[in-house]
């Protein structure tokens, strides 16, 4: 799935670029203070930050208006730990996004100078500095502890959107350096220590970037104390909605700890934070927890050779040193797979991961590695004769333990089917921008036929409420000489209009940037391009091929349909077998807009009926908006369900008839008549008599009105005035009403008024014409 953020684009869209502080304690307020630029004043400040938000006006000072923006926070103190995106919204649109995150522990700034351990900023514990370093900078800080004093020294950066890589050392009152760490368990490229101080006394802690790069982005968050933390956790991830135990350990837990996290959450999140449950101080930021929308399940015992379930996720881990999981996996000669091993870019797991894939025999099959990044992704087609082929699971290093955990599936990308279609959905998280948006593949090989793509304007639901994310759809349609491929697509919601223009790319709206300097080697020693950081837990091109020709097909006998608001309009399909032992169990339609009154209902499903008609339902109170109707049908092949999808029909709900008129403008004089002339355009399915008059005449003005019945189109209003009727210039309102054939309430259509002039002057004068189109 993807997903689009859809904003108007402005020449001064914000841009935010600092936050002072970087976090919060709870049950504290404090003032939040963002920089950058386009941030008008009055700007809504957008987060899920728990706690109340108060606009505070800019401070006196700044000298570029709109470039700082202040607000109070209260945290309450119960609020969870963790991090928290903040991004504003003024009237030019939506920033791009900022992390805050919450604890325990006080804040403060960090002070400059502070270069050396003649310099060192003193701190009290516990407390949590926020600080940047730029190139060769390091930071000190004092600290007085006591003997046998445990603390927690930890900085975070990257998992809080900077692009740092950072280390901390621990010196004693003489200089000595004690201890350091660079990357630490289960915080990424973070870095944590865990030091018991030998004796009572002064103690120097230094912060700095590990590859003393430049970056944009290049804070941290220093903090310490004493407070629980673990670094390893299992399984990494689960399907969204169900319920698993997720066992936190390592650290300095005395013992694991078992939760149960709430898995409930909306489609196109890609994480949930799993906090560590305990006494406080909190001063550990929760793990994120990966989900799915995939069945998932947990490896079997060690050296045991487990089926992988294709289009469900395993959740493994190699315990020992030197272990190597296995996985046998149905396959037919020919197939394409694509096989996800998870692990060290999830952030949780030491384990960097390798992948290979054999056959019966042993014999290691030809595998390509798509992933471009530290954990593989094996593109290999089964070879001829090949049906179960073996996967093993293994680390790089031959390492082993808790915390060297996996996720291994075989993902439902796009599959293709030859001579066949695939359905992609895409949700639009519509923040300001109410209008239509149109989906597209820009670069789609040419082996595919695109259909579909229009995800319609926000309106009215059921409820009567707005709803702020829509749906649409898009069909890829294998043409019948493609040959096999594997291809990335780039889906694009555009919108708005020819002034302002919108144009968003289907990812989640989140953090995304490039670290300086921080390039990867493969196994043969070769560069690898470096990949954006990015945040999934904020909310990917969409890989794509061609896969095995379906038992049968279904076809629609419509590509583009105008349904009149408030008639059915059927469409007709057929589902075509490609052989035996095939049973069409139903047919129906994927997901439709969420707007008032419209449905569809199949008039013939039933099991076994290879054609019908689905009718497309709405009623008088329907919007009128643009969308897409997916047929599908649900089969039975030789005892296994299956679904295939037709190519998209592109709706367009319409209103039954507009008027035309043949004058915008007339004159009169008192004893005088004119005529009010125009046409009827209908649309070819509406049949109703079209009743017509003038609405709201001048006083002393009276208008016949006029009835068009089915065959007929043009009409014509005569109004004539009375003596001593009031001169002017008048806006008059043409109504007009219908009823809609075949429906049993019988009740009238009524049509948006369209406006003419009316001018009465004080002498005869002779009509004037001039054409206008409504």
């Amino acid at each position: 799935m993807a997903v689009i953020a859809a904003r108007p684009l402005s020449a001064v869209e914000p841009v935010l670029k600092d936050v002072e502080p970087r976090g919060g304690q709870r049950g504290k307020a404090f003032t939040l203070t963002l920089k950058g630029e386009g941030l008008a004043t009055g700007a809504d400040l957008i987060t899920n930050l728990p706690g109340t938000v108060s606009k505070l006006a800019p401070p006196r000072d700044v000298e570029t208006p709109d470039t700082v923006l202040s607000y109070l926070i209260q945290i309450p103190e119960d609020a969870a730990p963790g991090a928290y995106p903040l991004r504003v919204r003024t009237a030019d649109g939506l920033s791009n996004v900022l992390i805050f995150t919450v604890s325990d522990l006080p804040e403060i700034p960090e002070k400059e100078p502070n270069d050396s351990i003649a310099q060192a900023q003193p701190l009290t514990i516990p407390v949590a500095v926020s600080g940047t370093l730029k190139g060769q900078d390091q930071d000190f800080f004092s600290i007085t502890a006591t003997s046998r004093e445990r603390l927690v020294i930890e900085v975070e950066a990257r998992r809080i959107g900077s692009a740092i890589d950072p280390a901390v050392e621990v010196f004693d009152s003489t200089g000595r350096q004690m201890a350091e760490n660079d990357d630490a368990p289960g915080l990424g490229v973070d870095s944590r220590l865990d030091l018991t101080f030998p004796r009572a006394g002064k103690y120097y802690v230094s912060v700095h970037d590990s590859k003393f790069s430049e970056q944009p982005e290049n804070f941290y968050r220093l903090k310490i104390g004493s407070y629980a933390y673990a670094d390893g956790i299992f399984p990494l991830g689960w399907q969204r909605g169900k319920s698993v135990a997720v066992t936190l350990f390592g650290g300095n837990l005395v013992s694991p700890v078992v939760v149960y996290p709430n898995l409930n959450a909306p489609e196109g999140r890609e994480t949930v934070a799993v906090n560590l449950p305990g006494p406080r101080p909190a001063g550990s930021l929760p793990f994120q927890f990966r989900l799915s929308d995939l069945p998932e399940t947990l490896a079997g015992a060690p050296g045991s050779a487990g089926e992988l379930p294709p289009s469900t996720v395993v959740n493994g881990r190699l315990l020992k040193l030197g272990e190597v999981d296995r996985y046998k996996l149905k396959v037919s000669p020919g197939e394409k797979w694509i096989i996800d091993l998870q692990s060290a870019t999830l952030g949780t797991s030491q384990l960097y991961g390798s992948l290979a894939v054999y056959d019966a025999q042993g014999k290691r099959l030809e595998a390509k590695d798509v992933s471009g990044g530290a954990d593989p992704k094996l593109a290999f087609t089964a070879p001829d004769k090949v049906r179960e082929v073996t996967l093993a699971v293994s680390d790089l290093r031959g390492q082993g333990g808790p915390a060297y955990g996996y996720r291994l599936v075989a993902p439902p990308y796009v599959n293709v089917p030859a001579r066949g279609t695939a359905a992609i959905k895409v949700i639009a998280e519509r923040h300001g921008y109410d209008g239509p948006i149109r989906l597209s593949i820009p670069g789609l090989p040419s082996d595919f036929t695109l259909a579909g793509g229009n995800i319609a304007a926000e309106v009215l639901d059921y409820e009567g409420k707005r709803e702020p994310s829509t749906v649409g759809f898009v069909t890829l349609t294998a043409k019948p000489d493609t040959k096999p491929l594997t291809a990335e697509l780039s889906i694009w919601g555009e919108g708005g209009t020819a002034e302002h223009p919108i144009r968003r790319r289907a990812v989640g709206p989140g953090l995304m940037f490039i670290v300086n300097g921080e390039e990867m080697i493969n196994l043969t020693g070769d560069s690898i391009p470096t990949k954006p950081t990015t945040y999934p837990w904020l909310g990917i091109d969409l890989p794509v091929a061609l896969g095995a020709p379906l038992p049968a097909a279904l076809e629609v006998a419509d590509r583009n349909v105008r349904e009149v608001q408030g008639m059915d309009y059927p469409i007709a399909y057929k589902v075509v077998k490609q052989g035996a032992g095939i049973v069409t169990k139903n047919v129906g339609g994927l997901e439709l807009p969420t707007v008032k009154d419209l449905g569809i209902e199949n008039k013939h499903d039933l099991k076994g009926v290879e054609e019908g008609k689905l009718v497309l339902g709405s009623s008088l109170d329907t919007p009128l908006v643009k969308f897409d109707l997916v047929a599908s049908a649900s089969l039975e092949v030789n005892g296994k369900e299956q679904t295939i999808v037709a190519p998209a029909v592109s709706v367009e709900l319409v209103r039954a008839y507009v008027l035309e008129l043949k004058s915008q403008r007339v004159e009169l004089k008192g004893g005088g008549k004119v005529e009010l002339a125009g046409v009827v355009r209908r649309e070819p399915v509406f049949t109703g008599t079209v009743k017509i008059n003038l609405g709201d005449p001048p006083d002393k003005v009276s208008c016949t009105p006029a009835e068009v019945p089915n065959g007929k189109s043009e009409f014509s209003l005569t109004c004539e005035a009375a003596p001593g009727v009031q001169e002017g210039d008048f806006e008059v309102h043409l109504v007009s009403s219908a009823t809609i054939p075949g429906r049993t309430d019988k009740r009238e259509y009524t049509f948006p008024p369209v406006a003419a002039r009316m001018i009465i002057a004080g002498e005869k004068v002779a009509q004037t014409v001039a054409s206008q189109t409504r």
